[in-house]
């Protein structure tokens, strides 16, 4: 790590420049709860559906994957109306099965690759961790004083390691940061903003963004960082301390501290762990095969352009049917054999691959793919099909179940009465609900590099929503609730790369005589899945441990 200092002004301005890429492209991406070895750290039961149990880690896990996907905050209400949502789908996944939806070629391939991919998570927790000790009091101390700061950073971001190796080595050689930021993100002239992040907390960003930006020094620059989104220089401005640090807030929140502590570690030293694990397979790659995968893909994949300037999430897989199975996409070595990957094995796990990857770095997906199955075909040569693995599996298959089935009531056609519509308003109190309204503009790319040209090449904003209320966006409303009014942010998405301008916010209390047409709109496509989750409650028998759900909720 470097010590030299760039110089900067310190002036802050209001809108983000083209950029200076906001910091939820860093947010850290938790999957689930630190549940320890094994499915079940705390198998106490919550709630029953019949004779099926829902566990507090189970519960949990679920939870804050519901909490990450949706943005939400942790509330009574929330952990209340989550079980409810779990009840639901346990009994959807049943009447899944009384309709013999799961007897179907689809269904089948869709059950192996959920075991497949349980095996592989079977093998990583013991081979690497199962061996993980549990943190020490100095550890979490640490971490504490941490997370109670924030470091105010600027950074350089690069999607190739050669890239931001030869910026490092003009830094090195005594280039001023802010004008290798210049360089860097194209711009005419130096600018005090270039690259500026403002103040992260230790657990807001990027896992190895924040290990890296915390260890440093007011004034100094990094060597390059490699995240899940690129490569990045971080360039540390200031350190913001909380002046008090007491004995109690840290007794208070030590258990807490410990499983983000952990899920942190299982996070690094699980990529470097796979990656290891993959260094050992020596790849070769079928270069013309790949690139005539990726000339597939693309074609029948509607571009930003094609669908002015939205990216679709989901990739048509008919291109499936247009390739030969047994083409090789990768050779690798396996117990001193050599073995094919082929384009029969990659259209198996298509369905489970981040989309974005598929169509901008085919290569990388279908890496991604292979690590996939070598990680299962290790799991099973190590005979993990064990009890903890049957119930990962058959947790994972009952949410699919009630996915696929509620998917399928979803798109049927049926008229809403009116007395649905009354209740639906006064049952989930609508009347109480603080809710947005606002007007913006965006516009979409595939890629970091893309997203700037667009925007600096002054295109129209593609995409305009005016006055749309926040509840009727959930593919937007995440990134454009909080954002301040007459400014710009830059955010990467699920799927794609979006600018996104906020116009007007207004907040707006629902009115039943108002909203009735609204109401039934957004009712509509659920319709059919509420009666029939109404007639499957009547005839289950359901309890909930209302004690432990309390009890669970004030260890938060």
């Amino acid at each position: 790590m470097s010590t030299k200092r760039a110089p900067h002004n310190g002036i802050i301005s209001r809108q983000a420049p083209i950029w200076c890429l906001a910091l939820l492209l860093f947010i850290a991406g938790c999957g689930s709860g630190d549940a320890g070895p094994g499915p079940d750290r705390d198998p106490r039961i919550v709630a029953t559906v019949d004779d099926f149990g829902i566990s507090v880690s189970w519960f949990e896990q679920t939870y804050i994957d519901f909490l990450v996907r949706s943005g939400s905050n942790d509330t009574a209400v929330a952990r209340a109306a989550h079980l409810e949502q779990l009840i639901d789908a346990i009994l959807l996944a049943q009447q899944f099965s009384v309709e013999r939806r799961d007897t179907t070629e689809a269904f089948r391939e869709t059950l192996l690759r959920i075991e497949k991919e349980e095996l592989g998570s079977r093998f990583f927790e013991t081979a690497l961790l199962d061996t993980m000790t549990a943190p020490t009091d100095v550890q979490l101390r640490q971490a504490y004083i941490k997370d109670q700061s924030k470091r105010v950073v600027r950074h350089l971001y690069f999607t190739s390691l050669q890239q931001a190796q030869a910026s490092y080595a003009r830094l090195q050689s005594g280039v001023p940061f802010l004008e290798e930021a210049r360089d860097v993100y194209g711009l005419a002239d130096v600018d005090s903003m270039a690259g500026y992040l403002g103040p992260v907390g230790y657990y807001s960003v990027d896992d190895a963004f924040a290990e890296m930006a915390f260890s440093m020094e007011p004034g100094t620059w990094s060597a390059p960082v490699r995240t899940r989104y690129g490569y990045h220089i971080i360039f540390l401005e200031n350190i913001i301390q909380e002046p008090l640090l007491t004995e109690s807030a840290y007794l208070t929140r030590r258990s807490g501290l410990s499983s983000q502590y952990r899920q942190r570690r299982r996070r690094l030293e699980g990529d470097r762990f796979v990656q290891s694990f993959m260094s050992q397979l020596d790849v070769t790659v079928n270069a013309p095969a790949i690139g005539a995968l990726n000339d597939l893909i693309n074609a029948i994949d509607p571009t930003p352009e094609d669908l002015g300037g939205m990216v679709v999430s989901r990739i048509d897989d008919s291109w499936k049917r247009d390739v030969d199975p047994s083409t090789p996409l990768l050779t690798y070595e396996w117990e001193g054999e050599m073995q094919a990957f082929t384009a029969g094995d990659y259209a198996f796990w298509f369905e489970s691959l981040p989309q974005r990857e598929a169509r901008e770095r085919t290569a990388a997906s279908v890496g991604r793919a292979l690590r996939n199955e070598a990680l299962a075909r290790a799991g099973e040569e190590e005979r993990l099909r064990d009890e903890e693995w049957e119930i990962e599996v058959d947790r994972r298959v009952r949410l699919e179940k009630a996915r696929q089935l509620r998917e399928a009531l979803r798109t049927e056609e049926v008229e809403v009465d009116t007395s649905l519509i009354r209740l639906a308003f006064d049952r989930l109190g609508w009347a109480n609900r603080r809710m947005a309204s606002l007007s913006f503009d965006a516009v979409t790319a595939v890629s970091p590099e893309a997203l700037q040209a667009a925007v600096e090449s002054g295109v129209d904003w593609p995409i305009q929503m005016r006055d749309v209320r926040l509840e009727t966006i959930p593919e937007w409303s995440p990134y454009v609730a909080t954002v301040p009014v007459d400014s710009t942010v830059f955010v990467g998405r699920r799927d794609d790369w979006a600018a996104i301008r906020i116009l007007d916010r207004q907040q707006i209390t629902p009115d039943w005589e108002r909203d009735q047409a609204d109401i039934a709109r957004r009712l509509r496509p659920f319709v059919a899945e509420y009666e029939l989750v109404a007639e499957l409650r009547e005839g289950a028998s359901i309890t909930i441990n209302e004690r432990l759900m309390e009890e669970i909720a004030a260890l938060q």
